[in-house]
């Protein structure tokens, strides 16, 4: 094969975003086509893991590779000239469009892909099978031929368990992924990385999706998106201080993720760090569509930690800031935030300020609200009279109401069932489920795992069975006197 290569001089101290666009076929031939439309996967799969300086990306239109940020685009064609198949490829600068790299020549498809990798990154690795017709097949959609031409092909292994689990077929894609990391000579070790994580997926085993993730992740560390996931996982798995870690990678790679910023904020508050979220938030509000929520997400962040002074103002600025933002929510927890710095009347006036808010906006439920307040702040007498006297559209669920305060066996009690619940719930809204699963443990002789639940204070109305929401200060307030 004759191929011809040109390159101008450009630093290669930064990450460079490349954006791979669809190949053209101009051959005239469709057995050609599978080049035009996975040539492109082929080059981003090489620049994946070992390649040091690039982070790429397969983008199916312009707009797409401008969307991802991209600093270079790649495009090309296929045509058919005398003696076969000839190649076009160009680099070029997203911004000035000026040509940075070409490729061109004639021949056999994976040395002119391999060429084009390697020109963009001198650390691109091979592709994971350089069996011409196993990847032509693979390229087809024809994975069980193709693994059969070359079982080391961890795309087409991929490929194939990803199209069956597509396709609801779990458990044939589960045995596809079992076949596939049993060949040891796997050639690409980011094919063995994503094989491991589906099959944590289809496991439903989170523990082993954040282990498949996280060496994933060492083995593509500037790609974001990727690192975006790392820290969710382990957000939801409550490995705070780590999350928060991920959360910073991502913003090394990405500094202008605005919502990375404030996903960190909530990081550090549940890590216990609050001077870092409120920095946190602080980046994050200072885009200005974002201005009144890193607010909230601000006062929240202290409050969790017990800044309850720091909340309120926070509480309050994001509703001044735009009310609508949480219809009203906001004035709420301000009113929490309030009673808990131990000023009840300033709380009730607070409070006073959240109904007349929701007046305004025809709440039916406002007697229920009431009632929820009193009971939550201490005074379940008055809540209970209060909700009696309820007619009309919020007669259900008063009703209801005073039944379970009434009878509290009737909370959730079974340690099994409100771990299964905490686990499914993100950290930002586990408030009440947090709180009954440490009573449950406490009431269970596990007062150390118990108290580790009550280091961070919950937050008022995050989440769950609104008939619960008036448990949540009392419980907590009293496990926290009973786990001295």
């Amino acid at each position: 094969m004759a191929l011809a290569s040109a390159a101008c001089s450009r630093s290669r101290n930064s990450i460079e975003r490349v954006a791979v666009l669809p190949f053209e076929n101009l051959s005239g031939h469709a057995d050609l086509e599978w080049i035009a439309t996975s040539g492109p996967k082929i080059v981003t799969d090489q620049l994946a893991g070992s390649a040091a300086h690039t982070v790429a990306v397969q983008v199916v239109a312009l707009r797409d590779a401008y969307a991802s940020g991209a600093t270079e685009l790649v495009h090309g064609y296929i045509e058919t000239r005398r003696l076969g198949p000839h190649f076009e490829f160009v680099v070029e600068d997203a911004q000035t469009h000026k040509i940075l790299q070409t490729v061109s020549g004639d021949g056999d498809t994976l040395p002119a892909l391999d060429r084009l990798a390697k020109q963009i990154d001198p650390a691109a690795h091979a592709f994971s099978s350089a069996n011409p017709q196993a990847v032509a097949a693979w390229a087809r959609g024809e994975y069980e031929s193709a693994v059969s031409l070359d079982p080391d092909f961890g795309a087409a292994w991929l490929g194939w368990a990803q199209a069956r689990a597509t396709a609801g077929d779990s458990q044939q894609a589960s045995e596809i992924v079992t076949r596939g990391l049993r060949q040891t000579s796997l050639r690409s070790p980011v094919d063995r990385a994503q094989l491991e994580l589906l099959s944590a997926a289809l496991r439903k085993d989170e523990p082993a999706q954040q282990r498949a993730l996280t060496n994933l992740a060492e083995l593509m560390p500037h790609d974001s998106a990727l690192l975006r996931r790392v820290a969710t996982l382990k957000m939801n798995a409550r490995h705070f201080a780590e999350a928060a870690q991920s959360y910073q990678a991502v913003l090394r790679e990405d500094p202008d993720d605005i919502e990375s910023w404030n996903l960190l904020g909530y990081a550090q508050a549940f890590a216990g760090d609050p001077d870092g979220a409120r920095k946190s938030f602080e980046r994050y509000g200072s885009d200005p569509s974002h201005t009144a929520n890193a607010l909230d997400s601000q006062g929240e962040g202290a409050f969790l930690n017990g800044r309850f002074a720091e909340a309120e103002k926070s509480f309050l600025d994001a509703h001044a800031k735009n009310s609508a933002l949480l219809a009203g929510g906001d004035l709420l927890k301000a009113a929490y935030a309030r009673w808990l710095q131990g000023d009840l009347p300033g709380a009730d006036r607070q409070f006073s300020q959240y109904l007349a808010f929701r007046t305004k906006q025809k709440d039916p439920l406002i007697p229920w609200r009431q009632a929820v307040w009193e009971y939550s702040t201490g005074r379940p007498g008055p809540a209970v009279a209060r909700l009696s006297e309820v007619t009309g559209p919020g007669a259900d669920i008063a009703r209801t109401q005073i039944a379970l305060w009434k009878d509290p066996s009737r909370v959730p009690q079974d340690p099994a069932a409100l771990k299964l619940a905490f686990d499914r719930t993100p950290p930002a809204l586990d408030g009440i489920t947090r709180v009954l699963l440490a009573a449950a443990l406490a009431r269970t002789g596990q007062k150390d795992q118990a108290r580790k639940l009550v280091a961070l204070w919950p937050l008022p109305g995050a989440e769950g069975d609104p008939l619960l929401q008036s448990f949540l200060f009392p419980k907590y307030l009293e496990l926290k006197q009973e786990l001295k």
